[in-house]
């Protein structure tokens, strides 16, 4: 069954709506809850999305000096984000309250009754992923950056499964129902019974990162050598090329072919490739940004 569809629960007061296949693809936000082991999606109507980064130094005015002596503290995180949450059916707006109900619920610990008496047993962490944009990068390997930089582009795009999400606390979160908006309304689904055509969802989240991060002297288990990152993939997942030059990602990239193509295909058992084949396993020559030419075959020889 798709995670969204719009007449699930009464198709009634429709309209044309593609966004669910936009969101079946992909493209939604997620809330992962470590208590109850729930995973709620919404629609990627994102309306704002920040990162902030603050790092704290205690400063010490030394006498003699103009400027003080900083002493590094921590470097903190902050994500803020807002999306709308419109609804193209009666059923799509029931559905929609329903899920905001439960994110509030994701704020609550959770308790165990011992002698009559409840006492928190449980903090309420969730996992936030938005895309590619958010998640835990802990363990995560980036593309062979001694590749071509076609294969570097085409190979990113990290997991959008929910237990991939950011670990951390929702600080706020702030509904907008918008009721009172008259260029908006509401859905009368009885008497004395409405639902929000329009809920806006902002919110303040405070990750918990489960890596160390910042540079490591000496390297790490993955770069021997010079001070490295301790996750090169923090916070997107992407990756640079090495510099090289125009020849040797040539090079790269007649290895990635052969490795493509295989060794049957070739024409006539000389290795030459022909136009037709080298187009399907790259794309057109505006793609790749170099001709096709018998001498650039004859590197593939």
């Amino acid at each position: 069954m798709s995670d969204f569809q719009y007449n699930r629960y009464k198709s009634i007061g429709t309209i044309d709506d593609v966004s669910d296949g936009y969101a079946n693809a992909g493209f939604y936000i997620s809330f992962y809850h470590l208590i109850s082991q729930k995973e709620l999606k919404f629609k990627a109507y994102i309306s704002n999305y920040n990162e902030t980064y603050n790092s704290d130094f205690a400063q010490e005015q030394v006498f003699g000096r103009a400027d003080p002596i900083y002493a590094y503290r921590s470097t903190t995180r902050q994500i803020s984000l807002a999306f709308k949450m419109p609804a193209s059916s009666l059923g799509e707006a029931y559905e929609h309250l329903a899920k905001v109900q439960e994110l509030i619920q994701f704020m609550y610990p959770a308790y165990t009754d011992s002698q009559n008496t409840l006492t928190i047993a449980q903090t309420p962490l969730v996992r936030l992923k938005v895309m590619n944009l958010l998640g835990n990068m802990d363990g995560s390997s980036l593309p062979n950056q001694n590749s071509s930089y076609q294969n570097i582009y085409d190979s990113y795009g990290p997991s959008n499964e929910g237990t991939k999400g950011l670990l951390g606390v929702l600080s706020n979160v702030t509904l907008l129902h918008n009721i009172d908006n008259d260029q908006v309304g509401v859905f009368e689904k009885s008497a004395g019974v409405i639902l929000p055509k329009l809920i806006e969802v902002s919110l303040n989240f405070s990750p918990i990162h489960e890596h160390t991060v910042g540079w490591l002297n000496g390297g790490n288990s993955k770069t021997i050598g010079s001070p490295a990152f301790s996750e090169p993939a923090f916070p997107y997942g992407t990756g640079v090329a090495t510099e090289r030059t125009a020849a040797e990602n040539r090079s790269l990239a007649a290895d990635e072919l052969i490795e493509i193509l295989a060794p049957d295909q070739t024409v006539g058992g000389s290795g030459e490739l022909n136009q037709s084949q080298v187009d399907e396993a790259f794309g057109t020559e505006d793609e790749m940004g170099f001709m096709y030419n018998s001498d650039y075959r004859a590197t593939i020889a």
